[in-house]
């Protein structure tokens, strides 16, 4: 496989800051094989699941070609939370079965480094991680890097970044990934700084590749002591923004990883983003003319550049 997303399988029910709701929507790291498979087919799903995973993500997984080799069932049913957003964009979750069937849940759904280097090979460019700082992914990440010279991406919890007792050991983690990324209230807590220029500042003293998302306003890449904008994209109506970061932090996985430069990886990003603002979940099938279209939207994006 060429491009590898690790992480959660999340069913929610939504409350959203203006009072509407949304039941039994599948979410979680799906999003992030949404953000790549608008760009490249060739992502496999790496998750740990329970029998009931076929009845929420079955229609979008067979509609997008999605194969099922990645994912692990050793959950007694996939979780299922309540999301409830703030005024801020940020949100806090629940489980919806309660606290002692989700603790029992969050001691089974450990996703290790066996398991996601059971699925590289030479052909692998790029592994996009969603797991914490204290996984034991990071202390075995050798086993990944022995089978394949892939790229590996970071998305941190945002509890992670918003804890302060958790900074030092996520600092620590982030030396050994190859790029990360971060939204605008995690970094300024993380970072301990009070506004943009100040976050962006801290990031590029680090020192290590970071994918900078600043919500409505659009995304960073800082890199190699340099920072490249691109502004947000619009399509249509905005419908839901749920998952937009993890959409967006793939893409520009798999952009970096293919080499584009800087500001395409940005610009692809937002153009991910953008096609998972316009519904409810992850973009329902993308097609070949799907993709085109993605294709000829970046081109256009890219020739407003041209003095």
């Amino acid at each position: 496989m060429k491009y590898i997303v690790a992480g959660p399988s999340i069913v929610n029910d939504i409350v959203f800051a203006d009072g509407r709701e949304r039941k039994g929507q599948i979410g979680g790291s799906v999003f992030c094989v949404a953000g790549i498979k608008l760009w490249e087919d060739d992502c496999l799903f790496v998750s740990n699941v329970g029998p009931d995973f076929r009845r929420y993500y079955g229609r979008w997984m067979d509609a997008n070609r999605c194969a099922y080799d990645g994912l692990r069932c050793i959950l007694p049913h996939t979780q299922y939370t309540t999301l409830v957003y703030d005024e801020t964009g940020l949100h806090c979750e629940r489980s919806v079965y309660g606290q002692a069937m989700e603790k029992q849940i969050d001691a089974l759904d450990v996703l290790t480094a066996e398991q996601i280097a059971a699925h590289c090979d030479r052909q692998t460019r790029g592994i996009y991680i969603e797991a914490g700082e204290t996984s034991d992914i990071w202390a075995q990440l050798s086993l990944i890097r022995e089978k394949c010279a892939a790229k590996i991406m970071w998305e941190l919890p945002t509890s992670a970044a918003m804890q302060r007792a958790r900074r030092s050991r996520v600092l620590e983690t982030l030396q050994k990934t190859d790029i990360y990324s971060i939204n605008l209230p995690e970094a300024l807590c993380l970072f301990d700084q009070p506004d943009e220029a100040s976050a962006i500042r801290a990031i590029l003293e680090l020192g290590v590749p970071c994918f900078f998302r600043v919500g409505k306003k659009g995304a960073y890449l800082l890199i190699d002591g340099r920072s490249f904008f691109a502004p947000s994209v619009t399509l249509g109506e905005l419908v839901d923004a749920t998952g937009c970061g993890n959409c967006s932090t793939a893409a520009a996985l798999y952009g970096w990883c293919e080499g584009f430069d800087p500001l395409q990886t940005v610009f692809m990003a937002n153009i991910s983003a953008a096609y998972n603002l316009l519904q409810y979940g992850p973009y329902p099938r993308i097609t070949e003319n799907t993709r085109k279209d993605a294709q000829a939207r970046l081109a256009r994006q890219l020739c407003t550049l041209t003095p």
